[in-house]
Parts: C-alpha cells; sequence; structure tokens
C-alpha cells in the first residue's frame, strides 16, 4: 500500500527505517489525506498519528517552494514538537523541506528569525505560534496543510483560545485533527473551521 500510494523519496525513507506496512490508522487515513479530505483521526496512543502527520506533510509537499510555510502542525508540549521534528528529520531527508520549530522554552526572536526567512513546515505550540503570528513573522497566506496533534491535551493546557485564532487566520486549507477521544470541547473548538470532515476511528 505504501509503495503505490506514496512519492519514491519518501517510501524509501520510510523502508530504510523498517517501516513498509501501513499501521490501520494510516491504512483508513492516507487516502483520505491524499485526497484532500478534512480528516478527524480518533486513535488510541502509539497507533501511529503522529507518523500519519509527517508522512502526509512530506507526500503533500515534496519540496521546498518560496518562503512562506505551506504546512503548520501544532503540538502541545516542547517534547513533542522536537519528537516530531527528528522524524521529518528522517523521514524527508531524501528533499529540501525546511522544517522549523516554535515553543515557549525557546528564545521567540531565534525562533521568529528562523521563520521569517524561510519555511515550508512549520511545528510548534499554540501559543508560541500565535505570539510569533501577531509579530507578522509568519505568514499564514500560503498554509495549505494544517494538523493538530493530540487534540486533548491541547485542550488540558487551555489552548483552545490561541488554537481558534490560528484556525481563524488561515486561508482556505486542509485540516487534520488527530485525538484519543473526540470531546464535546474538541468539536466546539474545531467546527468553527472545520465543515463536514471525514472521521475516522481505530478501536482501542
Amino acid at each position: 500500500m505504501f509503495k503505490e500510494k506514496l512519492n519514491k523519496k519518501l517510501f524509501a525513507a520510510l523502508e530504510a527505517n523498517g517501516i513498509t506496512e501501513p499501521k490501520p490508522l494510516q491504512l483508513k487515513c492516507l487516502p483520505k489525506i491524499n485526497g484532500g479530505f478534512d480528516v478527524i483521526a480518533i486513535a488510541p496512543d502509539n497507533s501511529g498519528k503522529t507518523n500519519t502527520i509527517v508522512i502526509s506533510a512530506i507526500q503533500k509537499l515534496t519540496n521546498a517552494f518560496e518562503d512562506p510555510p505551506r504546512a503548520l502542525i501544532l503540538a502541545g508540549t516542547m517534547e513533542k514538537v522536537l519528537e516530531m521534528k527528528n522524524l521529518f528529520h528522517v523521514l524527508a531527508k531524501e528533499t529540501d523541506l525546511r522544517i522549523k520549530c516554535a515553543y515557549e522554552e525557546g528564545k521567540i526572536d531565534i525562533q521568529s528569525e528562523e521563520i521569517y526567512v524561510g519555511a515550508d513546515i512549520v511545528i510548534g505550540t499554540p501559543k508560541r505560534i500565535l505570539e510569533i503570528y501577531f509579530s507578522k513573522n509568519l505568514n499564514l497566506n500560503k498554509i495549505k496543510f494544517f494538523a493538530i496533534d493530540d487534540a486533548e491535551l491541547m485542550i488540558k493546557h487551555g489552548f483552545q483560545g490561541p488554537i481558534d485564532r490560528i484556525g481563524m487566520s488561515l486561508p482556505k486549507c486542509q485540516h487534520l485533527v488527530f485525538t484519543n477521544n473526540l470531546t464535546d470541547k474538541i468539536q466546539k473548538l474545531i467546527s468553527k473551521f472545520i465543515v463536514a470532515p471525514q472521521i475516522i476511528e481505530i478501536a482501542s
């Protein structure tokens, strides 16, 4: 399935890292994401949610292009941001995609400058992403791919406000939300910028 659906460089990177068969979540999600649908994926821990986001972003973007980012991914903590960055560096090493990060524990002026001079994919915590956006160092006008990882964790950390502002500031783009459970709070939050998504659920 991977070989037929993914570009050659991405599949080669997956194969080099021993990832040759999709997990059930990826088997269901990747065709929908490749088809351009908005997707809400509900699955337990260790089901491949983060990997699915990374694989999808690389597949969508392929190579570097212009300075403004085309993919924005929100993660709840610095550790999660850096985990995803490392995964991108492994799976996108045969591309020239520029992956930049933003989180509260880092220096905002350095992060802002790195993003401003050129990025294809930006991964960050909602609060820091919004701060950089307000400083006019993050151009959201070219975003085509917007993903929220661990949406439940976002709610737990009280990130509803920043996510709402970011989501409402984006142009028309593809939206992906990954969560362990689809709670009322998550539905209320994303209903403002996601209409008629494909809902994919993997049982525990």
